[in-house]
């Protein structure tokens, strides 16, 4: 066993320095390990360890601090405050987060929201999961090649064009919201696809070219058009779910209810 050398470290008067270097270890104590027990848990030397944990400059990338987060076991915020606090500062919340896919738990949600349309995309609005219901009012994702299953994508094709009454609004809330987000993580490889694909459309272009005064709310209510059941409002929402995943739902239960015209 090597000695706690890290005790009574000192570090900046910074306040930022000092928060960081009080997580760091509050953390190691608590985990009852050394300064060189903590070097090798998360895979630095010891002098580059006892440099984070005096909060002083470090010159870790973030990968590298995800990585001392996992010998840690840092978890939840926790985490998060520590790679906030640890890295560069154009790091932001957005660039923390680990992306996975749906969980099993969450595909079941979507199945109960039945026959309101409810999908799961990733933070760029790549589809990852949809109900039934999304494929019978609005489309099919599956039939879209993989690279294609994109619901900003989608809104600027003919076919949503037939299933939204209003979709001059449908496409400029849509391109809106991704702006809004590349603009929080611009160098975001997936968002800045997006806006690529976007802007090499000629109607993407213009709507990304008219910037929008404001950012979309989280519920709109929208004018959807279905060949039995005709046009009727819903509201549709967007939630956040862990891990950047987007809950949308189509809330159009009661378009489906009601008898069919003759």
């Amino acid at each position: 066993m090597g000695s706690d050398r890290g005790h009574g470290v000192t570090h900046r008067d910074d306040p930022h320095d000092a928060q960081l270097s009080g997580l760091l270890t509050r953390r190691r104590q608590a985990l009852g390990l050394t300064v060189e027990q903590a070097a090798r848990a998360t895979g630095l030397a010891e002098h580059r360890y006892t440099a984070l944990e005096r909060g002083a400059g470090h010159g870790i990338d973030l990968g590298g601090l995800k990585r001392v987060a996992g010998g840690l076991g840092l978890t939840g915020q926790p985490r998060e405050t520590f790679l906030l606090l640890a890295a560069d500062p154009d790091v932001t919340a957005y660039d923390l987060v680990e992306r996975r896919r749906p969980s099993i738990e969450e595909l079941a949600h979507i199945d109960l929201m039945e026959p309101n349309p409810a999908l799961i995309t990733d933070h760029a609005w790549n589809v990852l999961a949809a109900n039934a219901s999304v494929a019978r009012l609005l489309t099919d994702p599956a039939e879209a090649p993989d690279g294609d299953r994109n619901l900003v994508l989608w809104t600027l094709t003919d076919g949503a064009e037939r299933r939204f009454a209003d979709i001059d609004e449908v496409r400029a809330d849509a391109v809106a919201r991704v702006r809004g987000a590349l603009a929080q993580i611009p160098a975001d490889a997936p968002l800045q696809a997006l806006a690529g694909r976007i802007t090499a459309d000629p109607l993407g272009a213009r709507l990304w070219r008219s910037r929008s005064p404001r950012l979309p709310a989280e519920a709109s209510a929208r004018r959807l058009r279905h060949p039995l059941y005709g046009e009727a409002s819903v509201l549709v929402t967007t939630s956040r779910l862990p891990g950047g995943l987007q809950l949308i739902v189509h809330h159009a239960a009661h378009l489906i209810q009601s008898p069919a015209p003759r």
